[in-house]
């Protein structure tokens, strides 16, 4: 595990434009799902203007935006750009992790053999990435569920913990199962990203990755999370330093303008985000070698996958 974060990290400092790049698509995110955020203000400014019009009070005014805003045509619509924005950047993201892990995979190999081209990553590895995605997402939604089943049967003892001749034992009981269903959705999340890496570095098809992915999570899953962990709490920790200059120097120039205040403001968001997409970019690259390692060299994706 500590030969795949080194591997990782090293491929990602030598390819370091591939940060700017996720931050960018980090930031389309906003930008695609703001027309439904557009639409749902222009639905409720004119319901409110229009009630307004009418002569009515501003609480009937109020109510008139709830009633517009709940109507069954203007929540289809809204909610319709809302997911045609969240799928066309969760098929961004995955051109991005297409495109980039080839790169990190060929730099974690070795110094033999030329550095593949981003295109020709995105061109033979965007269709088994996003299937991998997919099935990935369908993990971390599973494992989100378990941990809300959890969370609420913990909410639904709690009242009758207080009865019981011994709340100690039911509150172990509940504690040992909050501490197994966090790591299972980890587990679980570890995995659909190995997949996801899996697919993207070597260009298997869906199921085989998947399939492969999961048999080598099986032989070690406690080593997938804790490098999956051990990547976000050194991303964590980066950040930490981040914000902590970012307020020294916020400090620092509290006298200034407000238009040069917002200099620094904004730098501090772009590196945030390049870190971030760095950490992402870390994590699918260690996953890669722990899913890939002792099964030969993926080579550059010059064509399409054998």
């Amino acid at each position: 595990m500590g030969a795949a974060l080194g591997a990782g990290i090293r491929a990602v400092a030598r390819e370091g434009w591939l940060a700017p790049l996720g931050m960018c698509v980090a930031l389309a995110r906003g930008l695609l799902l703001l027309p439904a955020a557009l639409f749902a203000g222009a639905i409720a400014w004119l319901a409110f203007r229009s009630a307004l019009g009418r002569g009515s009070a501003p609480p009937e005014a109020f109510a008139a935006v709830v009633a517009a805003a709940s109507s069954p045509r203007a929540l289809s619509i809204a909610m319709g750009l809302w997911l045609a924005g969240w799928l066309l950047w969760g098929a961004l993201r995955v051109a991005w992790v297409a495109g980039s892990l080839p790169i990190l995979a060929r730099r974690m190999a070795g110094p033999h053999g030329p550095i593949p081209a981003f295109s020709s990553g995105l061109a033979y590895r965007f269709a088994p990435a996003l299937g991998a995605a997919l099935v990935a997402a369908v993990l971390d939604a599973l494992g989100q569920g378990l941990l809300l089943a959890v969370a609420a049967g913990a909410l639904a003892l709690l009242p009758r913990t207080r009865a019981s001749a011994s709340p100690g034992a039911v509150a172990a009981v509940v504690a040992a199962a909050a501490a197994s269903a966090a790591f299972l959705a980890a587990s679980l999340s570890a995995r659909g990203d190995a997949a996801v890496a899996r697919a993207a570095t070597s260009g298997e098809p869906v199921g085989r990755a998947v399939a492969r992915a999961a048999s080598r999570f099986a032989r070690r899953p406690a080593a997938f999370v804790a490098a999956v962990l051990a990547v976000w709490l050194g991303a964590a920790l980066a950040m930490g330093s981040l914000q902590s200059a970012g307020s020294l120097v916020a400090g620092l120039a509290a006298r200034a303008p407000p238009p040069l205040l917002a200099v620094p403001e904004l730098l501090l968001g772009a590196l945030s985000a390049m870190l971030a997409a760095a950490a992402e970019l870390w994590a699918l690259a260690t996953l890669a070698v722990l899913a890939l390692a002792g099964e030969g060299d993926p080579g550059p994706p010059a064509g399409p996958p054998r």
